[in-house]
């Protein structure tokens, strides 16, 4: 299991397009492409843990998306992303569009044994957790990648432009192992970027829960 420091960061449009051209120049476009559409499917329980953790600022927290890019069906992940500390792990498995077209649904019977230990406890959360879909937004992603450090890095725009009323915003995610070069870390200082516990989770959820109508 690889575990990575991970570091978000709320950008504007003018500090994203510098960063970007810096970026270019050091760092190679991920394994996707580099600039692309991601499609987010996330899961809560009937408490709202993944929200209320991340909300809390727990140390030790989780949670169940589905993704996809560009819309190509052909290539669709369930993923549990946990958190430990400030280190940060992925785990996925592959579903079929038939899955994913149940599951938002919430019909969790599309997935059937025999299971990988993923899905296995992805079925174990829906069953004591009631675990069902709680928001489904995209945005658009530039990403790259640099081998020393195994650095990722990441700008994540319109988040939410899909959702009424809702802002967009600009995120930047710094994700690296046991050390960051020195190369990143000054592209990454001499912009404006401003610290952020918010997830792109969060920000949809919490707006669409402020539109809920309070239970009587």
């Amino acid at each position: 299991m690889r575990y990575r420091h991970e570091l978000k960061y709320a950008i504007g449009n003018h500090d994203a397009h510098i960063i970007s051209r810096r970026l270019s120049a050091v760092m190679r476009p991920d394994s996707h492409g580099g600039v692309y559409r991601v499609h987010n499917l996330y899961f809560d329980d009937m408490y709202g843990s993944a929200y209320h953790d991340k909300m809390r600022g727990c140390l030790r927290r989780s949670k169940w998306r589905v993704r996809y890019y560009n819309g190509d069906l052909g290539f669709i992940r369930l993923e549990r992303k946990a958190r430990e500390g400030q280190l940060t792990y992925k785990e996925s498995a592959p579903l079929t569009p038939e899955q994913l077209c149940r599951l938002r649904r919430c019909d969790f019977g599309c997935i059937t044994p025999p299971v990988s230990p993923l899905l296995a406890s992805f079925l174990a959360a829906r069953a004591v957790r009631r675990l069902r879909p709680a928001a489904e937004f995209s945005y658009v992603r530039q990403a790259y990648t640099y081998a020393p450090g195994d650095v990722r890095v990441t700008l994540d725009s319109g988040v939410g432009t899909g959702v009424p009323g809702l802002a967009p915003t600009g995120i930047l995610e710094l994700k690296y192992g046991s050390f960051l070069p020195r190369v990143i870390s000054d592209i990454l200082g001499g912009v404006g970027l401003r610290r952020t516990e918010m997830s792109k989770y969060c920000y949809v959820a919490g707006y669409e829960r402020s539109m809920k109508p309070h239970a009587r």
